[in-house]
């Protein structure tokens, strides 16, 4: 079991900088994704005339009825990667893989979120690891349109050193999302704490050399410490007010 973050080694606490994944780190991740997700493949499929694929799609998304599969495509994956798994599906099912492709396409852009509701206080905790001097990056699997509206929404667009997003050209789990913010803040990649709770974020941390710390029930795929949400981190590594 990882330890809580009350645990947590010298390597974090010595921390000059946090990248924070978004969607069930930052945000609620079920609240924001099932209703779109459940969304486009009903798009895509009405256009098709192939309804009959909704379960199968949804499975291999990893989309419920309510909640997304942890470190499923949905969940973990880029909006490439989900328009993938229901292009494939179709296109196993026998459906043309143009008219797939513009049918999956359209139904992305045009598919309703649902409601934007943060985990905590993010904002709060962010102000205060920026006051003691923090750089803060996050890095998303999300596209950078979508996800510039949400740190907007969450009021934590000007406290954003970084972003990287699932359609740059380098995106999680790359190091190099890690590296290179890195390299543009003069630090060491030792020195910047990933936040976020899917394999991907882990995975990301680890091929970087960066501590990881993981967001959910403890039950994760592994990292330095856990947190329930990310309000924790500035009272635990005792940042309530700006270093001196």
């Amino acid at each position: 079991m990882i330890p809580r973050l009350a645990e947590v080694p010298q390597v974090v606490k010595d921390a000059r900088a946090f990248v924070f994944d978004k969607d069930g780190t930052l945000l609620d991740l079920d609240t924001r994704w099932v209703a779109f997700f459940t969304a486009l493949v009903d798009a895509a499929l009405t256009e098709l005339a192939a309804p009959s694929l909704r379960a199968e799609i949804l499975a291999a998304l990893g989309v419920g009825p309510s909640a997304l599969v942890a470190h499923g495509v949905a969940a973990a994956g880029t909006g490439a990667d989900v328009r993938s798994v229901i292009i494939e599906t179709l296109c196993a099912s026998g459906h043309d893989r143009r008219a797939s492709e513009v049918a999956v396409a359209s139904a992305y852009v045009s598919a309703p979120m649902g409601a934007l509701a943060a985990l905590g206080h993010p904002a709060r905790t962010i102000r205060v690891l920026r006051e003691c001097g923090m750089r803060i990056g996050v890095a998303t699997a999300d596209d950078r349109s979508r996800t510039l509206a949400d740190l907007d929404g969450l009021g934590l667009i000007e406290l954003v050193d970084v972003v990287n997003c699932g359609d740059d050209s380098v995106a999680k789990p790359d190091p190099r999302v890690l590296t290179d913010m890195a390299d543009g803040w003069g630090i060491d990649v030792g020195s910047i704490v990933m936040v976020g709770d899917s394999r991907h974020d882990f995975a990301t941390a680890r091929s970087a050399g960066a501590p990881f710390i993981f967001v959910g029930d403890g039950d994760g795929p592994g990292g330095e410490a856990w947190i329930r949400s990310v309000d924790e981190i500035a009272e635990v590594l005792g940042l309530d007010s700006p270093r001196q």
